[in-house]
């Protein structure tokens, strides 16, 4: 398993509204063109949909207020 390369796949999904929709339209096609072994598609695949859309959205939310913090203290 190229587990540096499904973490960084499964993090962006989680991130990324585009990836995101990408891969919800094409599971199987976005973990193959992101180089992951059938062990890791098969994997995908399986995802909770819903939970990973409740995520994502909740990740996109939180993210804009830790730049803004970030940045105040500095």
């Amino acid at each position: 398993m190229s587990t540096a390369r499904f973490e960084a796949f499964l993090a962006r999904i989680y991130v990324e509204a585009e990836a995101r929709a990408r891969f919800l339209a094409d599971p199987h096609g976005e973990a193959m063109r992101a180089g992951l072994a059938e062990r890791e598609v098969s994997a995908v695949e399986k995802i909770d949909r819903v939970g990973l859309e409740l995520a994502g959205q909740s990740l996109q939310h939180k993210r804009p207020h830790r730049f803004r913090r970030l940045s105040q203290t500095r």
